[in-house]
């Protein structure tokens, strides 16, 4: 049985609180938000056993309203999503920047010794993405962590991991800029972006309306296909590194 709510959640972090409890409800087969909406929307597929009352008090145990919305003919059920919007360069611009400002800073250092290393370059190149990244998470580290809290599986379990993920980040940054204990730091790299892949990827496959924490939450830049590009890339690069 669908089931759409509507509810009091204003953002990322919202739904970072009720996730936990739709998750862990056995009567919920699968469920996906609308942030989007101005409702605020929570789609539900319930089985059988299951009462749209006992999720209105799910959400409010997260400290959220919810409300039954009454089916219409044109309301679109689970198993058939709208189609996603196309892809717009202009959604990413303070991603892209960012990068192009990482790129420039790594030509820039990089050019001041007499030969070109690609090794040394790369370094560069992870130490001052990590850098540049860490500083817009540590804006304001509690919204960024209930932001990563809804699609980093271990985020969603530490709270904090979650807090401490923008220090890890500038840690590696210090390491890879200095070219100290780079292989330590390409061994956690790799690690660590590994594990934040695999909630990337189910995140997207999931298709949920939910705000990507690379930059924090100073920009409201989607989950999409972009940031696992982004993660694929730097374990990549961490790996790469680590056989040179």
């Amino acid at each position: 049985m669908n089931t759409t709510f509507s509810t009091s959640m204003t953002c990322g972090g919202c739904l970072s609180k009720v996730t936990p409890f739709l998750d862990n409800e056995p009567s919920v087969r699968q469920w996906k938000s609308d942030l989007s909406d101005p409702r605020k929307l929570i789609h539900v597929d319930l089985a059988p056993e299951g009462q749209p009352e006992h999720i209105v008090d799910l959400i409010g145990q997260a400290g959220f309203t919810a409300s039954v919305i009454p089916h219409q003919p044109e309301t679109i059920s689970i198993a058939t999503p709208p189609a996603k919007p196309a892809f717009s360069l202009a959604t990413y611009k303070p991603l892209f920047l960012v990068v192009s400002y990482v790129v420039g800073a790594t030509v820039l250092v990089e050019s001041i010794h007499a030969n070109w290393q690609w090794t040394r370059a790369m370094s560069y190149f992870m130490g001052f993405f990590f850098l540049g990244f860490a500083f817009f998470k540590l804006l304001n580290i509690s919204k960024f962590a209930d932001a990563f809290a809804t699609y980093d599986i271990i985020a969603r379990r530490s709270r904090s991991y979650a807090v401490a993920y923008p220090w890890i980040e500038v840690t590696l940054g210090l390491l890879f800029v200095t070219g100290t204990q780079l292989m330590v730091a390409n061994v956690v790299t790799a690690v660590v972006m590994s594990i934040g892949l695999v909630g990337v990827i189910a995140a997207v496959r999931k298709k949920q309306a939910i705000q990507c924490a690379c930059l924090g939450t100073a920009f409201n830049l989607p989950m999409s296909v972009v940031t696992i590009i982004e993660n694929s890339v730097m374990i990549a690069m961490a790996l790469a590194m680590l056989a040179m």
